[in-house]
């Protein structure tokens, strides 16, 4: 559980912090994740309610589109960590996002014009989603690629400060852009972001270098598949979190902004809550770069109940701020969460396969994704939007309680200790 963080503790955190921040390509990482979260920010917003708006679209419509995103690209991550681990994670990180960008511009095109339609929307999000599916599992590997292993922790925390404030820009930029401008050029400023942050990071490709194993790319795979299922903590967590990121995303993405749309003011709504969960993203990230959590993945899945206890207020339709500040505290729990299971990833697997690991760990907990997405529109117009939330908070409330059954992840400490304990 978390302990006060002792002197040693907070010495070496200042010192982290002058180290990282006279690093240059620390400062250009930093950047890139700022800029490219204030298109993360405005995206959400701009796309489900530029969809929304179209001539005979429904949630479920919203839900094909993101879907179509999010299948794809967890179909492409297990060969996305192979490839970040044989080109370098940096070069794959920048071309997955300048090519994105390119991606997203042809939407907001599509939007600006009045010519977008919900197939055409479903193929972009498909290629969108397949470049994602190269860009995730290359990131957790590009940290420890910049920065020492003593300065990780510190370094996470500070990447999602940076990112976090992004995010409560770009939902801030993004409520209003719809409101005033339309979807389409607030989804054009989030493809400016991608490219943006494409080229900062290309800048210091060569941090990244090639793990080049000589096998075959299938038994890069397999033996990724081995080393990811020998730590029986991350196979548990990924379990757990597969089964609640179906749910969140249902949520977030469907459910709460047909929510907005009926009983809080539509976009301008929605942007406030997603904002007030943007500034819980910042302070977790804040916290997470002086919290020491002795068991980091027991504390973070305990944490986590307060997302189901934000979906509750969504599914009595509490007031707008009551909704915005569970958002908040449900924003300060999933950062902490992230930043604690990312350091433990870095700190435990080997770096030569952590790419590959990374992929399997975000195919596993992503996987459901678009089931949660297919689904949450059909849901509503078959249950309801209350029942729908209720039933979303109770799934959750037992995939994490799924996850502490696991010893393994009880037990973790914040510091590997040998092969054999990791693995146990």
């Amino acid at each position: 559980m978390d302990t006060p963080t002792p002197f040693w503790a907070t010495a070496m955190m200042s010192i982290s912090t002058r180290v990282l921040m006279t690093d240059r390509k620390f400062q250009k990482l930093f950047i890139a994740r700022s800029i490219s979260n204030i298109g993360n920010g405005i995206a959400p917003i701009a796309l489900a309610f530029g969809i929304l708006d179209l001539e005979g679209a429904t949630p479920t419509s919203l839900s094909l589109v993101l879907a179509a995103q999010a299948l794809p690209m967890v179909i492409v991550l297990p060969i996305g960590g192979v490839i970040a681990d044989r080109l370098g994670r940096a070069r794959v990180i920048a071309a997955s996002d300048i090519t994105i960008s390119v991606v997203v511009a042809m939407m907001a095109v599509l939007f600006i014009t009045g010519t977008a339609t919900v197939p055409l929307l479903v193929v972009l999000s498909a290629i969108s989603g397949t470049l994602n599916g190269l860009w995730y599992p290359a990131y957790p590997g590009l940290v420890p690629d910049v920065v020492d292993d003593e300065h990780l922790q510190p370094a996470n925390a500070y990447i999602s400060v940076a990112s976090n404030a992004g995010l409560i820009v770009g939902s801030a930029v993004g409520g209003l852009l719809v409101a005033l401008v339309g979807s389409g050029f607030a989804i054009m400023v989030d493809a400016a972001s991608f490219l943006v942050a494409g080229c900062l990071v290309f800048t210091f490709r060569r941090a990244s270098k090639p793990h080049a194993s000589g096998e075959s790319m299938l038994a890069d795979l397999t033996h990724g598949w081995r080393i990811f299922i020998s730590y029986k903590w991350v196979v548990a967590i990924v379990l757990s979190f597969s089964v609640a990121v179906m749910v969140i995303r249902g949520v977030e993405e469907v459910m709460g902004p047909v929510l907005a749309n009926e009983s809080y003011g539509g976009p301008a709504g929605w942007a406030f809550v997603l904002g007030s969960m943007s500034v819980g993203l910042l302070i977790g990230a804040v916290m997470a770069s002086k919290i020491h959590a002795s068991r980091p993945l027991l504390f973070g899945t305990i944490i986590s109940f307060a997302f189901p206890l934000w979906v509750l207020s969504l599914a009595f339709t509490a007031p707008l701020l009551v909704v915005a500040i569970g958002a908040l505290i449900w924003g300060i729990a999933i950062e902490l969460f992230m930043v604690l299971w990312f350091t433990a990833l870095q700190t435990h697997i080997p770096r030569e396969a952590l790419s590959r690991v990374s992929a399997y760990d975000a195919m596993g907990t992503l996987m459901f994704g678009p089931i949660g997405l297919a689904l949450a529109g059909p849901l509503i117009a078959f249950v309801g939007l209350k029942t729908s939330f209720l039933l979303a908070a109770t799934i959750v409330v037992l995939a994490l309680l799924g996850g502490l059954l696991s010893k393994s992840l009880r037990d973790l400490r914040a510091e590997p200790r040998s092969t054999d304990a990791m693995c146990e």
